[in-house]
């Protein structure tokens, strides 16, 4: 993960897990009905694996990247292809409950395709975006079995410092994180939607707090080999800045990989708030004779910067 200037910071309390409670949490869960019981009260069910429970966040600094998928007809405005409003969202998600809104994106430009199970023949409006200020972020879903079960080829468990710092506080903190990363990376059929209590009431738990913009955990549509993060709505309101759209067409998919072809792309929003397509894909423009770009392969795109390091968006 490209992670743009990352560091950590340790959430602190004074109170500590306790073992026998955390146990008979993790019992109460497994034996509980979840079609019968409401968000809150399965928050309440959590109330004791995070009674003491620890974690090291990640902080990044302003300018991370991040990619937004929607399957659509061709957006015209800025507003179709941001965060939906509360009135239209009628399903739990993993991480919102019926009507809240949250701004669901990727760190690689690749992994809203397999988020949004994209097949032949589908139209996709795929946006990238840049924050202007730090955000500070939960994680969750990092652990080694989860690694195991969606087949990663990545480390789950040890990806990050954060996740190895989380784990080490002790023994039951480390019992705690993989605990919650198992149920909230559980895979959910569309006729299972009341198993989503259960993970919305665990992002609840993990984000809500005004302390967090946002909450990060790798993407179980690609194996793990991505990451998801969840921002909301305030941050992306004050923080988030548009840098480009493309209208894609999806030509061919086989296992991991993907062919389409890019039907049009912008990166101007005009005073209306709609899109100025430009006609073409996004090319790298030089602005000066002789202007020399190094190319550098970054989360599944190339990226341009110049001879002083700085990074050149396409137009």
């Amino acid at each position: 993960m490209h992670t743009n200037g990352i560091c950590s910071i340790m959430i602190k309390t004074n109170l500590v897990l306790i073992e026998k409670d955390v146990l008979e949490a993790m019992q109460r869960i497994e034996t509980a009905d979840l079609k019968k019981l409401t968000i809150d009260e399965i928050e309440a069910y959590l109330t004791p694996l995070f009674t003491g429970y620890r974690a090291t966040a990640p902080r990044f600094n302003k300018g991370l990247h991040i990619y937004r998928g929607r399957k659509c007809a061709k957006p015209i405005s800025l507003k179709e292809v941001i965060y939906p409003l509360p009135s239209s969202i009628r399903r739990l998600g993993r991480a919102n409950d019926i009507g809240e809104s949250l701004f669901y994106a990727a760190n690689g430009r690749s992994v809203p395709f397999f988020e949004l199970d994209c097949k032949p023949g589908d139209l996709i409006a795929l946006t990238k975006w840049k924050t202007n200020k730090k955000a500070i972020v939960n994680h969750i879903g990092y652990s080694p079995e989860i690694a195991s079960q969606l087949g990663s080829g990545r480390s789950l468990g040890d990806l990050y410092d954060f996740i190895i710092s989380t784990r080490s506080y002790s023994s039951l903190n480390s019992k705690v994180h993989d605990y919650l990363a198992l149920k909230f990376s559980k895979k959910i059929s569309g006729n299972s939607q009341h198993s989503y209590k259960l993970t919305v009431a665990i992002a609840r738990k993990l984000f809500k707090n005004n302390m967090f913009d946002g909450l990060l955990y790798p993407t179980m549509a690609m194996s793990g080999n991505g990451d998801n993060i969840v921002f909301k709505c305030d941050y992306v309101d004050k923080h988030l800045e548009f840098l480009s759209i493309e209208y894609i067409k999806i030509k061919y998919k086989s296992g991991m990989i993907y062919d389409f072809e890019i039907l049009d792309s912008s990166t101007i929003v005009d005073k209306k708030g709609n899109f100025v397509w430009s006609g073409r894909p996004l090319q790298n423009i030089l602005k000066e004779k002789g202007q020399k770009l190094t190319m550098v392969s970054e989360n599944g795109e190339w990226v341009a910067y110049d001879t002083d390091g700085n990074r050149v968006y396409l137009e």
